[in-house]
This record gives C-alpha cells, structure tokens and sequence, in this order.
C-alpha cells in the first residue's frame, strides 16, 4: 500500500504541475492570438481529440488491469494492444483529413487540424506505455513524462509567441513536447522493464481484448463527446470568435474543477470501495464529508466568479474577451454540479453501479449535444454555457437519485453547514462587490478569500473534528486497520 501512497502523490504533483502550466500558456496564447485564432486553435485540437477514443478503443484500460493481475503477460498483450493502436490510429488520421476537407473550413484551421491528428496520435500511442507502467503498480516514469510534455510545450510556445509566429505554427510546441512524451515513455520501458515496442499479432489475444474494452470504449466515446461537441458545434453553427471566447471561459472553470474535484475524488475512491464492502455507515459519513469539503470550497468560488467575472477576463485576457464575460457567469452557476459529478461518479463506481454511471453520463452527452444544437444558434457561445448548465443540473438528479440506492448521506447536518457556508459567501460577497471596481483584482481576491474564512471560523464550520477527519482521511491510503479507527473516531464512531 505504500507503493500505492507514492503513485498516487507521483501523479497528483504532475496533474497539479500539468494544469497550472497548460493554464497559464493558455491564457498567453490567447492573448497573442485574439479570439478568432484562438476559436481556430481550439477547434482543432478539440476536432481531432473526439476521435482519440477510438486509437485505443477502451483497451489501455484493460492493459493495466490485466498486466496487474498477471505480469507474465506484460508482452503479449502489450504487442497486440500496440499493433491495434498503430492501425487504428492511422485510420483516424486519414478519417479526420478526410472530414476536414469534406468540411470546407479554412486552410488554416485544415493546417492546424493536420498537425493536431498526428500529435493525439503520439499522445495516445504513448500511454499505451505509461499503461504498462501503470499495471507494474510504477507511475513515477508516466509523471514525468506529463511534466516534460508541459515543460516542453511551454519553454517552445513562449519562443514562437516572442519570434510572432504565425497561427499555423502555433501547434509545433505540443507537437514537440508530444515527441519527448513519447519517447521519455520508450526510454523508460526498455531501461526498467526491458520491453522494446515491438507490435505483435495473436487474432485470439487481440478478440478477447476487444471484448473485455468495449464497455471502457463506450464509457471514454461519452466523455469525449461531453468534452469536445460543444466546441466542435460553435464552430459550425457560430463563429471562430464565439469558439475562442467560449473556451477561454471555459478554461478557468476547467481548471478549478479539475485541481479541486479531480484530487478530491482520487483520493475518495479508494476509501468509499473499501467501506462498501465492509460498512455502508461509514461509507455514507465518508461521503457526507466529501460533499461538504467540496461545498466549502465551491460556494465561496462561484460567488466569487459572479461578482468579479468582467474584472477576471479583462485582467487575463484582455478587451478582445469582453463577450466571454456572460459565458463565465453562466458557467460558474454551473460549477456546483460539474463539481458533485466527480464525486458521485466515484461514488456509484465503488458502489458496483458502473453501468448506470455509463448509461447515466451516455444520456448527458446526447442531452448535451440536443441541447447544444437548440441553444447555440440561438445565443452563440452563451448557449453551449447554457447547454453545460442545464445538461448538468439533470445528470445530477440522476446521480442523486441512484447515489441514495447506495448510501444514506447524512442530510440535516449537510443542510445547517450549507446553509452556513452560503451565509459566509453572501457576507464575502456584499463588500467584494462594493470594492471591485476600487482595487486591484488580485487584492479584491485576497480580500474575498481573507473575508470568507473570517465568516467560516465564526460560524464553526471548520472545526476541530473535521480537520482530524480530513487529515485521517488523506492518510487512508496508508491501509491499515489503524487507519480505519482513526477515521471512525475523526467521525465521532
């Protein structure tokens, strides 16, 4: 178990690293290349990741577990699953050339397109290794290959921005930083796993891959068509600026989801499978915290969106970004939902309902898609806001409903620190609001955030018993038995 405590922290520091570097040359990017090129340059990587799924075809997934289960056939499937990905990853290279050009978009967005298939195509050819990796219980080498990657795509970004380069150009730093991806993974494989990338073909291996990864295919086919339809959509239904202005929205909510949600649930998933099979009391009160941990942080932050939206896009992107400023404030009223969908998604999956999270997130993504195609051209990239608000909202429902057939979540005292908790982001929020137009923005947040845990401290909501929780929690990986008790007794048990 401790060698799962240091996977888990190998990849929490490069996730971290990853999102604040991809962050921050975003916003540069932006900048340099105004809405209209940037709606361009995220199309196309928006475009070309949709069909991503279908390189590996749900069957990394099974590597892992497999390889996990019996090392010695590390080679055989490795091969196999290698042989696959060369060919169907040639496929969609020639499939979304083809699709492009049947499109009629520009010879620019054609160029950035063509350089955007071939680096998904290295990408996901070089997680195939990093999945190996993975099924040797080893993801130092894969976290280091996400902060190379960055590392890369940033130093040569910076250089083509400072030399101007043209907007065609711009996608040579993530198809650099891809190249060193992929071979920090050979490298590695080879040195401590003495495996070279050697594709094979066993029609029998390779059928019963296929048959154990297609439910894993439909699962990632959903998540692409959530994360990439809105982009694709605006850009055939509206305009490249409406792209650029939606995404450059959407990367700030992004990044709080991911940093906060995406390390929450990690770290929930592993102790709400082992109390599922030992006491659903304690899986209820584990998850009854979670929600109130992410409520703390996510109320406080989506008032803080409302108040300084036109502020936060003019300070980071500039005059050019003002109509992303509606597309922010309907996305941050979004934010609680994409928030509780990490964890109740963690939830229903240790909970054995990993179906009914399939078929749950399948109907989000065609509600989103219907929804995307009523709402866009009616209101552009507000609309795919609206759609992302609204889609949501009903998953959640959903989630609600199948997550009470699992545990009983502990309601009145979810309510009294709700309750609390939005009463400490109003209080924040009534001088935030008379002082946004007074102060600098970083001060304005400084002063928000000092505000709202003054009001926090004062009505209780942090107390002792929750930080011991917290603690106990974070160190549950550990596994022991000890741990256990102590997470009981942080529980008042």
């Amino acid at each position: 178990m401790v060698s799962t405590a240091k996977n888990t922290f190998y990849l929490l520091i490069a996730y971290i690293y990853q999102k604040l570097i991809a962050l921050f040359y975003f916003i540069v990017l932006a900048r340099y290349l105004g809405a209209d090129g940037f709606g361009k340059y995220t199309f196309a990587l928006s475009f070309t990741a949709l069909f991503s799924v279908i390189i590996d075809f749900g069957m990394y997934s099974v590597l892992t577990r497999e390889i996990a289960r019996d090392k010695e056939k590390t080679k055989k499937y490795f091969g196999n699953i290698l042989t696959f990905s060369l060919v169907s990853g040639i496929f969609v290279l020639i499939l979304v050339c083809f699709l492009i050009n049947v499109l009629h978009y520009p010879l620019v967005t054609k160029r950035l397109v063509y350089f955007s298939g071939l680096i998904i195509f290295l990408d996901t050819l070089a997680l195939s290794f990093y999945f190996v990796f993975r099924g040797h219980l080893n993801t130092k080498y894969e976290a280091l290959g996400v902060i190379i990657h960055k590392t890369v795509m940033f130093l040569a970004g910076l250089f083509l921005i400072f030399i101007k380069a043209k907007l065609f150009l711009m996608l040579l730093p993530l198809l650099l930083a891809s190249c060193f991806y992929l071979t920090n993974a050979v490298f590695w494989l080879k040195r401590k796993l003495n495996i070279w990338p050697v594709p094979r073909f066993d029609k029998e291996t390779l059928k019963s891959l296929l048959k154990l990864s297609w439910p894993f295919f439909i699962a990632a086919l959903f998540a692409k068509l959530y994360a990439t339809s809105d982009t694709i959509l605006l850009s055939y239904l509206a305009d490249d600026q409406a792209v650029g202005w939606y995404n450059a929205a959407q990367k700030l909510t992004n990044a709080f989801m991911l940093l906060i949600a995406g390390s929450l649930s990690s770290a929930l998933y592993p102790s709400l499978s082992y109390y599922f099979v030992r006491s659903k009391e304690e899986m209820g009160r584990v998850f009854t915290q979670a929600i109130f941990y992410l409520m703390l942080i996510t109320i406080p932050l989506v008032f803080g969106l409302l108040i300084l939206a036109k502020p936060i896009i003019l300070f980071i992107y500039g005059t050019g970004y003002t109509p992303a400023v509606t597309t922010l404030i309907l996305l941050a009223y979004s934010i609680p939902f994409m928030f509780l969908d990490f964890i109740m998604v963690s939830l229903l999956n240790a909970g054995e309902k990993q179906k009914i999270n399939t078929l749950i997130h399948g109907l989000g993504a065609g509600l989103f898609l219907i929804l995307n195609l009523i709402l866009i051209p009616l209101f552009s990239q507000n609309g795919a806001a609206l759609a992302v608000f609204l889609g949501m909202a009903i998953i959640f429902i959903l989630e609600v409903y199948w997550s009470k057939k699992i545990v009983r979540i502990e309601k009145k005292y979810l309510f009294k620190k709700i309750i609390y908790i939005f009463l400490s982001s109003v209080l924040m929020g009534i001088p935030l609001f008379l002082l946004r137009d007074r102060i600098h923005l970083v001060f304005s947040v400084i002063f928000g955030i000092l505000v709202y845990f003054v009001f926090a401290f004062a009505f209780h909501l942090i107390q002792k018993k929750e930080m011991v929780f917290l603690k106990e929690f974070l160190l549950f990986k550990k596994g022991t038995e000890n741990g256990t008790e102590n997470v009981k007794k942080s529980l008042g048990t």
